[in-house]
């Protein structure tokens, strides 16, 4: 079992509600404790204006980073891996995000003022999921209370920003149950040039039909409203039942980066969880889950110039959808805590583009199944200093594009009757291991090996040329259906000191990376997907000092580098892999106490490192300041204020690489979108 620590950088919340804790997911192995779980302090991290949960990730380790896409939406690295490429779930259950340019990526898909808590785990050291070759992202959801609770909260800020939420909840002691809303809207941010998004495709020298018209210069970035309810029972001494859905309609987002906006991106998530316990010696906790989730998203250009008549308005109509289950029996033996789990999914990914006059014209996405069947298991235990824990996962995937020929006319007929099934039969496994030098100092070290096979995209990707036809090469503009699966096998070492107030701790960390899945040129405006081999190396470092019971600094910094073994296989030179953050700093001084916190930080990196052969743009390094405060009226009544980048500063982060469907402003080079310029925001929230 892998420990699970706190990262005591105190950065961010939902908006004014319950405070939010951030779980880092190490390497370390722990074994169990007397009751069978694993203990994790509660530090609470706090407030900020970020709804979005790629940006409070972001802003608060430095292994994290941000790809700015619009105001909101935004997709999320961990360590350089991103995509597929990662797991991000929502209590333990997958989301899906539709959009084939990661508009609406999984960590969209939830409201800030649902989180309780956020664990990430870094490293192939998961077994529990499917494809978490890189990393995983878990949000946890806040659970309901006995008796009657409720907040409010309302926030505003620079940019026309507005959010307003409230939850209700309340229960005995067998049932409790919760219900929430709220609704957020904002304008276009500016960055520190005091441009707006859409002002930003101005800059670009070409491709003028891909910039905005200018009635829809001055419309809002986004407006969303989100809703969700769970249901938690107690099923006499020794089960539990909970249920729990979630929605959100988001309407009208902009994503000046791309050639569309987002029109509609809806979503609707259920999940039931049935948890037994202590049913007898072979078993501590029997857990069955199941979800379903499911995204509507329409892209459009009727925003753009282009879009002149119904026949030159361009619609894409996207859905995605996943259900799975799972059964995982924990249990005990000789001090050993096992589990033992099957777990399975069906991912569907269908797409078309067309005119406004025939929407579903051309294929993008040929109704993709993706089955998955696995098998896994886990244990831990504790052998004096030592602390160890292995797992294993065989999985058995296939993928399956089954759109009918009869759905589409001719111009589909040929790219349908080419494209194949594919099935992939994967195993991963690791090992951990935690050595107590002494009370105050351990060292640890991870072994692993993960599997990530393709997506639907990569595979099956379909565009249309300029003379109305489909491509169908695969090879150009579009996806490979011979790529393999990819494996990550990743060493991780690390060690951790506290002496007195002061305490470190860092990683280091290996990924060899075989077939690796990467995105590259075929021209100057294509690209394709191909196997290639890789490495990832890289580190991060923690140290945080208390200078009395009210006052810390806080510190981290991460680095990471990434290389492909052989460019010559993409007929290119440049041994940079894209996408590969620069080194990230954050320090912190911080006051908390029962009423009032305050922080002052800094954060920082370092220029990025490029793949120029695919079109990946330059971004300079950059460090802003962020101030924040706020205040516990103890009466249920409380206040929170803040500045982001306090002195203005205008800069960008990753978001420079050709992977996607961007535009560009001499038909290669994708335009760099800047972060936000300064800006305020205020919360005010009661509790009852």
């Amino acid at each position: 079992m892998k420990k699970i620590t706190l990262l005591s950088l105190a950065a961010i919340a939902a908006l004014a509600t319950e405070p939010v804790t951030i779980q880092k997911i190490t390497v370390e192995a722990q074994a169990p404790k007397a009751d069978g779980k694993n203990v994790a302090a509660d530090e609470m991290v706090k407030f900020s204006r970020q709804s979005d949960l790629g940006e409070m990730l972001s802003n608060t380790l430095p292994e994290v980073n941000l790809v700015r896409n619009s105001g909101v939406g935004n997709d999320i690295i961990v360590r350089g891996f991103r995509k597929d490429n990662i797991n991000v779930t929502i209590d333990d259950a997958k989301v899906c995000g539709a959009c084939p340019n990661r508009m609406d990526p999984p960590a969209m898909h939830v409201s800030s003022s649902q989180i309780a808590n956020v664990e990430v785990q870094e490293g192939p050291f998961d077994v529990t999921q499917f494809g978490s070759l890189g990393g995983r992202i878990n949000v946890v959801t806040k659970d309901p209370a006995k008796g009657i609770h409720g907040e409010i909260s309302a926030t505003a800020g620079s940019y026309d920003y507005r959010k307003l939420s409230t939850v209700l909840e309340g229960g005995n002691d067998s049932v409790q149950a919760l219900v929430g809303f709220s609704r957020e809207t904002s304008g276009q941010y500016k960055d520190g040039n005091g441009r707006t998004l859409t002002e930003q495709t101005d800059l670009l020298a070409t491709m003028a039909a891909q910039k905005y018209a200018d009635a829809y210069k001055d419309m809002d970035a986004y407006d969303r409203n989100s809703f969700w309810t769970k249901i938690v029972g107690n099923i006499g001494s020794n089960q539990k039942l909970t249920l729990s859905y979630f929605g959100d309609r988001a309407d009208d987002v902009l994503y000046p980066r791309y050639k569309m906006d987002a029109q509609k991106d809806d979503t609707d998530m259920f999940n039931v969880k049935y948890q037994l316990f202590n049913l007898s010696d072979f078993s501590d906790e029997l857990k069955i889950e199941g979800y379903r989730s499911k995204v509507e998203h329409v892209m459009g250009t009727d925003f753009r110039k282009g879009a002149t008549t119904p026949a030159a308005t361009m619609v894409a109509p996207v859905d995605a959808t996943i259900k799975g289950a799972s059964i995982e029996n924990t249990l005990t033996l000789a001090g050993t805590k096992v589990s033992v789990g099957v777990d399975g999914s069906v991912r569907n990914w269908d797409g078309t583009k067309g005119s406004k006059m025939n929407p579903s014209r051309f294929i993008l996405l040929p109704d993709v199944d993706t089955k998955n069947i696995a098998l896994y298991a886990k244990a831990s235990k504790s052998i004096g200093k030592y602390d160890l824990s292995a797992g294993a996962r065989y999985d058995d995937t296939t993928i399956d594009p089954k759109q009918s020929l009869a759905s589409h006319d001719a111009v589909n007929a040929a790219y349908l009757n080419g494209i194949e099934d594919r099935d992939y039969n994967n195993v991963s496994a690791n090992i951990l291991a935690k050595y107590h030098y002494t009370n105050n100092t351990n060292v640890f070290m991870g072994l692993g090996q993960s599997i990530r096979v393709p997506d639907a995209k990569e595979l099956y990707w379909v565009t249309v040329n300029t003379t109305g036809t489909a491509n169908i090469n695969s090879a150009i503009n579009g996806g490979n259906d011979n790529l393999k699966a990819t494996k990550n096998r990743e060493i991780d070492l690390g060690a951790e000191h506290t002496a007195g107030n002061f305490h470190v701790k860092g990683t280091a960390f290996y990924s060899d990376l075989k077939d690796f899945i990467y995105q590259y040129k075929t021209g100057a405006s294509t690209n394709t997907w191909a196997n290639i081999d890789a490495r990832i190396v890289g580190l991060d470092l923690q140290a945080d000092y208390m200078l009395n019971n009210e006052w810390r600094i806080e510190s981290g910094a991460a680095y990471q580098k990434g290389t492909k073994k052989d460019p010559n296989v993409l007929g290119q030179n440049d041994n940079d892999l894209a996408e590969i953050p620069p080194m990230k700093g954050r320090v912190a001084l911080v006051f908390d106490n029962s009423a009032d916190y305050a922080m002052a930080e800094v954060i920082g990196a370092r220029f990025q490192t490029i793949d120029s052969d695919n079109g990946e743009q330059e971004v300079a390094g950059y460090g802003i300041l962020n101030l924040k405060y706020g205040h516990d009226f103890q009466n249920g009544f409380s206040l929170m204020a803040g500045v982001n980048n306090f002195f203005d500063r205008t800069y960008a982060v990753n978001n420079g690489y050709i992977g996607n469907e961007l535009i560009t402003g001499d038909g290669i080079d994708p335009l760099v979108l800047n972060e936000p310029g300064r800006n305020f925001y205020a919360t005010l929230s009661y509790k009852f």
